[in-house]
């Protein structure tokens, strides 16, 4: 991930000397790792305002990944055991400002305050006055360290699919699916034989992975789904074959992800893409899959540039699937 930083140590004079406990020592590399997923975890839960008065998810602006740079950076400037964190993700209009400050038995103290607020010049007037307009307080502390932190690369969120019962408990196709199947489409498929077959495109451990809908490349790929992509074949009480494709459709399109929905007007807009996830995608019309016709056994897997279907080998079908230029 690409970034940027740079730091103002603006030190506050205090004319009146008085004995005080020992700042908390820097923390080490060895360290940072540990310090990012405890203070990841404490901002896992926070949401701020934009100044367009939008809601936003904290870590849809500072992921883990951002947040260790972020610790790494505090550091090389110097700047603990206490700084205020500005983070700058270029992607968007608005600063993030973040008090970070490390306590006396070594950890991270719970961030506060955490606000977003118009972009502009930080120094130490800058500060005060986005902190003031903030809270209607002053910044904190006799020693200001300041950090900024920008990032050019948007972040990427997977949403953890919340997935159906499958096995004894589940009726259809799912119950011939293991655990942490998500039946993403079936389709009835002709074999000649005058009995009822199906194929269906199943996830393993899926995630939903969203576009970036305000780049022309975001709306060309459109929102995606990620896993472990399976093909099963199944008869009227039990499965026919079964066949993991996950690594051809990798070979074949660069990765092992299938197109979910095309991008929609709004899905550029911040906190959209949760809403739409929280409403489970009512309203959404999923890009199909499969395509079946003319007498033919095969079809390409939308997006992935795979052909996939059935063959009759040894006089027993079987799956198959290969790239679309073999």
């Amino acid at each position: 991930m690409s970034g940027r930083f740079r730091w103002l140590s603006l030190l506050l004079v205090a004319g009146v000397a008085y004995a005080k406990a020992p700042a908390p020592a820097p923390p080490s590399d060895a360290e940072i790792p540990a310090l990012t997923a405890a203070l990841a975890e404490k901002l896992s839960g926070r949401t701020v305002f934009g100044t367009d008065g939008v809601e936003v998810k904290v870590p849809s602006i500072l992921d883990t990944t951002r947040l260790e740079r972020c610790l790494r950076t505090i550091g090389q400037a110097d700047a603990w055991p206490a700084a205020w964190l500005v983070v700058q993700d270029m992607g968007r209009k608005d600063d993030l400002v973040v008090r970070v400050v490390r306590g006396t038995d070594g950890a991270i103290l719970e961030p506060e305050p955490i606000f977003l607020t118009a972009r502009r010049d930080w120094d130490d007037a800058a500060l005060e006055a986005a902190v003031r307009e903030a809270t209607g307080q002053k910044p904190a502390g006799r020693a200001r360290n300041l950090v900024v932190q920008s990032f050019t690369k948007a972040v990427t969120t997977n949403y953890v699919y919340e997935l159906p019962k499958t096995g004894k408990e589940a009726k259809g196709l799912l119950a011939l699916l293991p655990e942490g199947s998500l039946l993403r489409e079936s389709a009835a498929i002709e074999l000649g034989d005058g009995q009822r077959h199906t194929l269906a495109v199943v996830l393993e451990r899926p995630s939903f992975l969203p576009a970036d809908c305000s780049t022309p490349e975001g709306k060309k790929v459109g929102h995606r789904d990620e896993g472990g992509i399976v093909l099963v074949l199944a008869g009227d009480a039990a499965l026919e074959d079964r066949l993991d494709v996950t690594d051809v459709v990798r070979a074949a399109s660069g990765g092992a992800r299938l197109p979910r929905f095309a991008c929609a007007p709004g899905d550029e807009v911040p906190g959209v893409i949760d809403k739409l996830v929280e409403a489970k995608f009512q309203g959404r019309e999923p890009v199909r899959l499969l395509k079946f016709g003319g007498g033919r056994a095969e079809s390409e897997l939308t997006g992935t540039s795979t052909v996939v279907g059935v063959k009759k080998v040894d006089g027993t079908f079987k799956l198959f699937a290969h790239p679309l230029t073999q």
